[in-house]
């Protein structure tokens, strides 16, 4: 009663081998899907780190917008401190520093820029050239300050060349 026919052994057997080819198959899709969502995994987490970096860009490019359009009034203050019609520039001097202040905590930063530098176009922007043999090319006058935000300049220094 116990003994197994002989066709009843190979009927396991080949069931035993197919079962074993189906969990090879099945280890193999397996093996895929994880391949796949690691990857997926992976491109999403680099997605994130690619629009951060672009949400803060937009950030900083806003910020330096709303700077430049900021910077002709604390250009202004300066003119106003330097008048000498005033007395009293206590007042306008402290509301220019913390104008200052504000926007350079918000990434504001002055292009430095000395009489008889080298005159660069990438930073300086020629309002117009005196005759100067000593000083040509070179900056004889600042005008107006530049700026950058966040190193992208958003106002050239306005100069007078020698030529």
């Amino acid at each position: 009663m116990n003994k197994i026919k002989n066709n009843d052994k190979k009927k396991i057997k080949n069931k035993l081998e197919e079962s074993k080819k189906k969990n090879e198959e099945l280890k193999i899709k397996l093996n895929l899907i994880k391949d796949k969502f690691f990857r997926t995994l992976a491109e999403f987490d680099n997605y994130k780190k690619r629009n951060d970096k672009e949400q803060k860009n937009i950030l900083k490019l806003n910020i330096g917008n709303i700077i430049k359009n900021i910077l002709p009034i604390l250009d202004d203050f300066k003119r106003l401190i330097k008048e000498e019609k005033i007395t009293n520039k206590d007042g306008i001097y402290f509301i220019y520093k913390k104008l200052k202040k504000i926007l350079e905590d918000n990434g504001l930063k002055k292009i430095k820029v000395n009489i008889g530098d080298d005159f660069n176009p990438d930073f300086h922007y020629a309002i117009t050239q005196v005759k100067n043999k000593k000083m040509k090319n070179k900056i004889v006058q600042i005008l107006e300050d530049g700026y950058y935000v966040y190193d992208n300049i958003i106002r050239c220094v306005k100069v007078i060349v020698g030529s």
